[in-house]
Formats: structure tokens, C-alpha cells, sequence
């Protein structure tokens, strides 16, 4: 059997609403040799038939269905033992892909062929009833990354840009994957970080191209309606000592490196805090304090924190906050933003976005 060049996953649950703009996005792109597996994850809805009623009509569709719901890890995981392809991407079901990017990436590669290639993405913002609201694209300017050193170096230029930490705007080696038996781990989320992360420990070749074909569709939901993760904080500050270590591994743990996640770091913290006024949080006044004061004495806390000077001056005053220990003050800026993204949670994204 020939071998496709790409192989898209597509983890599929109660998304017949969107299945298949989301599928002809893929099945209608410019550049044809690819598959497309639809992971049917024991959705309720008619989501598992709206892929076998693709996969009947182009062969390039293969279709997994899971009895009951497994959640995306496994999904995934599942999906790339399967996969054929040279490459291997990742798509959801809920967002749209512009027809010619394949094609172009293809065009991009086709002298290098390098382990992963990196493109930016479209964040686009919709209110509750699904309207449009903003659009942020993040792009990198192109550039051949050769040698792990090259490819290292910009790492973090990567994760500052919030580049980093996604799974569907890559095209992963296949063969790098399984050489290194690369899993997905089972994270709530973050889980494309810690697998990039794994990716990239070795690599020795990069390509990263100044484009945004993928857009990436958020809901700003209002706080109650969004979903709340108890151990939010402890995933994102595992993030940046996943980080941490993985410099360290590579002996390039500069001051700029640290300094990069001290300021990452900042605003975790702080999106941490602010989950502390949930009521899903059950925290009290007290509870809230105590949590401020444990993260004092975390050994990250005290390795980075004392290096931050964010470029944003709002976020450099929550630095300031934190160094000084001012854990009042930090406690008043956690509830305000708090109420801010309850209450006005277009705008709370919006200056969230001005890194």
C-alpha cells in the first residue's frame, strides 16, 4: 500500500454540528495525499455516523469508533499507532483549516523534510451565542532551524509566543514518534505541551513557517459555564518546570531562559489565584491566603520570581506584588480579575492577549 505523506487526527465527540465543515476543511484541501482518521469517541450524538458516511465516500477517511468515551489521550494515542503517514498532525472537530495549507507546507519542506514544522495560528474569539468578536493571529517569521543547538535556542522563543504548546499547528515525524515510543500523556489539558516537550528533547531539525492557515476557535464563556480544573495552578507550574528541566537537560539553562519563564510564570500564578475566587473553588478568605503563602515557599517560586521584569506594565506590577510578598495586594488583584472575566469576559481575553 503506498504510504500517504500526512496523516490527520481528528479525536470526534458531540460535534455533529460542526463534523463536517470541520471534515471538508481537511478532505477538500489542495494538497491530496494525505488520510484523515476520525476517532468516533462513544459520542451520543450522530457524530460516528457523519464519519462513515465520509469514509464511504473517499477512501483517504479511516474511521476508529469507541463504544463508550474515552477522552481525547486515548483517542489520540490510539490514532497515531495507526497512523501511515510520513507526518502526523492533529486537527479538532470544531475548527476550520484554510484549503491550501498542506500544499504550501509541502512546498516549504519538500527540500528538508525536516522532524517537526511549526505555523502559526488564528485565535478567534466568539461570545456565547457564537458571534465573532475578535481575532488574534500569531505568527513567527520563516526560518530552517539545522542541528539541536539552532533548534534549542529557540525553544523558548516558541513558548513565549504560545507556539509551543500546541498539537495542531505541527506536523510531527512519524518515525521520530515511534524511534522514541513518544506518547500523549494524560493530562485536562495542557496535554499537547507535555507531548511537544517529549518531542522536541531530541530533534535535531526544525522548520518554522510565517503563516496562520488554522484557526482556532475559542468561546469565551462566562466564568460559571466554563470549566474549572482543581489542579489548574499545579499543571501550569509543572509547565514551567517542565521547561526548566528541559534546558537544564540540555545544559542551555541561560539568565535569559530563566528570566523568559520568570515572566511566564507571573502570569500563571496569577491565573491560579484568580481560580481561587470560584465558587467551585470552596476557598475562603483564609484558604486563599494560605494558598498565596505556600507558593512563597515553592522552590520556583523562589528561583524566578526574584528575575521577573515582565515587558507589560500591568503584569510587571503583578510581579511586583509577588516579590515583595505583598499578599494583600495580590489577593485584591486575584478578585478583581476574577470579577473582570465574569463579568466582562470579552474584554478580560482581550487584555490577556496584549503580551
Amino acid at each position: 500500500v503506498d504510504k500517504p505523506f500526512l496523516s490527520i487526527i481528528m479525536p470526534v465527540y458531540k460535534a455533529e454540528k460542526y463534523l463536517p465543515k470541520s471534515i471538508e476543511s481537511i478532505l477538500g484541501q489542495t494538497f491530496t495525499d494525505l488520510e484523515l482518521i476520525l476517532v468516533d469517541d462513544g459520542s451520543p450524538d450522530r457524530s460516528g455516523e457523519i464519519c462513515d458516511s465520509y469514509a464511504e465516500k473517499d477512501k483517504r477517511v479511516k474511521v476508529i469508533h469507541f463504544t463508550e468515551n474515552k477522552g481525547v489521550t486515548v483517542t489520540r494515542n490510539t490514532a497515531m499507532q495507526q497512523a501511515m503517514g510520513r507526518y502526523i498532525t492533529f486537527a479538532d472537530a470544531d475548527d476550520e483549516i484554510a484549503t491550501d495549507t498542506y500544499e504550501k507546507i509541502f512546498e516549504a519542506i519538500k527540500d528538508t523534510f525536516p522532524q517537526v514544522v511549526v505555523f502559526g495560528v488564528v485565535e478567534k474569539y466568539y461570545d456565547r451565542d457564537y458571534q465573532l468578536k475578535f481575532t488574534k493571529e500569531i505568527t513567527l517569521p520563516e526560518k530552517y532551524f539545522s542541528g539541536s543547538k539552532q533548534v534549542r535556542e529557540y525553544v523558548i522563543e516558541l513558548e513565549k509566543s504560545t507556539l509551543y504548546g500546541y498539537f495542531w499547528n505541527k506536523l510531527y515525524d512519524a518515525e521520530h514518534i515511534r524511534k522514541h515510543n513518544i506518547a500523549i500523556r494524560d493530562y485536562p489539558f495542557d496535554e499537547d505541551f507535555f507531548f511537544n516537550r517529549d518531542f522536541f528533547m531530541e530533534i535535531e531539525n526544525m522548520m518554522v513557517l510565517n503563516m496562520a492557515p488554522y484557526s482556532y476557535n475559542r468561546r469565551v464563556d462566562e466564568g460559571l459555564t466554563s470549566r474549572f480544573f482543581p489542579n489548574f495552578f499545579e499543571i501550569k507550574e509543572e509547565r514551567v518546570a517542565g521547561l526548566l528541566s528541559q534546558y537544564e537537560y540540555w545544559g542551555m539553562c541561560t539568565p535569559y531562559v530563566e528570566k523568559s519563564l520568570a515572566d511566564i510564570y507571573v502570569r500563571y500564578l496569577y491565573a491560579g489565584l484568580l481560580r481561587q475566587f470560584d465558587r467551585r473553588a470552596n476557598s475562603n478568605r483564609k484558604s486563599r491566603r494560605n494558598w498565596l503563602k505556600q507558593r512563597y515557599e515553592s522552590e520556583i517560586f523562589k528561583r524566578l520570581i526574584p528575575i521577573s521584569e515582565p515587558q507589560n506594565r500591568v503584569v510587571r506590577i503583578m510581579s511586583w506584588l509577588l516579590k515583595g510578598r505583598h499578599t494583600t495586594l495580590c489577593l485584591s488583584a486575584g478578585r478583581f480579575m476574577h470579577i473582570m472575566r465574569n463579568s466582562l469576559p470579552l474584554l478580560f481575553s482581550r487584555l490577556k492577549q496584549n503580551r
